[in-house]
């Protein structure tokens, strides 16, 4: 099978070569799409810094 031409109408791709789908049929080229991968999830920003755990620290002991 020739890779320059859509699966299911056979049109020739030509400078829709690396689309997601054919500009004719609009079925999707399956064989050039990937899967798609769901971004890591975001979550609350950690308290790592040890200025901010000191200054939560220092809070903390002045309020009480």
């Amino acid at each position: 099978m020739n890779k320059s031409k859509c699966p299911h109408c056979g049109v020739k791709l030509g400078n829709y070569l690396y689309a997601d789908e054919c500009p004719q049929c609009h079925h999707e080229l399956t064989r050039r799409t990937k899967p798609l991968i769901s971004a890591p999830a975001i979550g609350p920003p950690k308290e790592s810094a040890w200025p901010i755990r000191l200054f939560k620290r220092v809070m903390c002991f002045v309020e009480s």
